[in-house]
């Protein structure tokens, strides 16, 4: 396929993926974006179990498609070497841990195109658990409803396009970069989240249109899922701490205020019986709430064992994640 317009280099970090990154690559490289228009560049922090084998096999057949090596494995430094080794006009970042739509690059480029006030362009990121399991498809519809992902607009959807605080992946003009810089590689986590915030600081704007999708295959394993929601509430903190700014939004704040107000509840109940009724109160109404909204999801999925998981999945989230941004105020290691 060829085409014109302008040319789009696709950056995706990438380590022992092994098991998604054929999925991946097969529906990025079937996509409908002009194949003469694009590059893209696999960053991989040289992994072990066999992904720089398939990639080789994929590079063989498509000559667009070029793995650079990234020996420290950070995040954000595979990030920065696909963004210098670019070649293109526009710079899209993906994550393989999706699929995307055949359309997924083309609209992110007319997006950019279409609203010349928009610095940074992306969409809506579905989510399908790893496994058929109740556990995995209750992590995965929990991400993407409002009382376990707040009101973050590519995880939960929007009814048109918004402007936003972040989006998943992200697609920018490549001048973006040389007016604010790359991305941070101090931070292990949270990067795209200081990005983000680094460019709206300068002025910049961030689009999310809900007709731009891919899917992107949630951990299902409860371990996992646990260590994945620690990090997730730890990093906006942790990270804020290390720029000197604040980078979240208040949707961060709410399960450290509810685990905060639980535990101080708790330890006072013993000793008061004001603090044992506010504290019953707000464990009832959280019950509640999480009953709600897990009856809800099993009633427009038609599964009512997601009554089962749903509450539980929901209490772990805002737990886990408010005990990370505990310990991502009081940690005193560096990034």
């Amino acid at each position: 396929m060829t085409g014109t317009g302008p040319f789009v280099s696709v950056v995706i970090p990438c380590w022992n993926e092994a098991g998604f990154v054929a999925d991946f690559l097969d529906s990025v490289l079937s996509g409908s974006h002009p194949a003469d228009r694009m590059e893209i560049l696999l960053v991989d922090g040289m992994s072990d179990d066999g992904t720089r084998d398939i990639v080789r096999t994929y590079e063989q057949r498509h000559p667009r498609l070029r793995m650079l090596d990234n020996p420290g494995r950070s995040k954000p430094a595979a990030l920065n070497l696909g963004i210098r080794a670019a070649r293109g006009d526009i710079v899209l970042r993906l994550d393989v841990h999706a699929v995307y739509e055949p359309d997924y690059i083309e609209k992110c480029v007319r997006g950019l195109l279409d609203h010349p006030d928009a610095d940074n362009v992306g969409g809506v990121r579905r989510s399908a658990p790893r496994t058929g399991s109740l556990l995995g498809r209750a992590i995965a519809l929990s991400t993407t409803d409002a009382f376990g992902a707040g009101n973050s607009k590519y995880r939960v959807g929007a009814s048109g396009p918004q402007w936003v605080d972040t989006v998943f992946g992200g697609c920018w003009r490549r001048e973006v970069f040389d007016r604010i810089g790359l991305f941070d590689e101090q931070l292990t986590r949270a990067q795209d989240r200081e990005f983000n915030n680094r460019l709206r600081q300068a002025g910049g704007r961030i689009l999310l249109l809900p007709d731009i999708t891919c899917t992107y295959y949630a951990r299902s394993d409860f371990g996992e899922f646990c260590s994945w929601m620690f990090e997730a509430g730890y990093w906006p903190f942790k990270a804020s701490r290390s720029v000197g700014r604040w980078i979240g939004s208040w949707r961060n704040v709410v399960p450290l205020g509810f685990v905060a107000a639980t535990a101080a509840g708790l330890a006072l109940s013993p000793f008061s019986l004001p603090a044992r009724r506010l504290t019953v109160g707000m464990m009832s109404t959280y019950g509640a709430a999480a009953l709600f909204f897990s009856g809800r999801v099993a009633r427009r999925e038609k599964d009512a064992r997601l009554l089962l998981g749903l509450p539980v999945v929901f209490a772990t989230t805002h737990v886990v994640y408010g005990a990370g941004s505990v310990w991502g105020i009081l940690d005193p290691g560096k990034t």
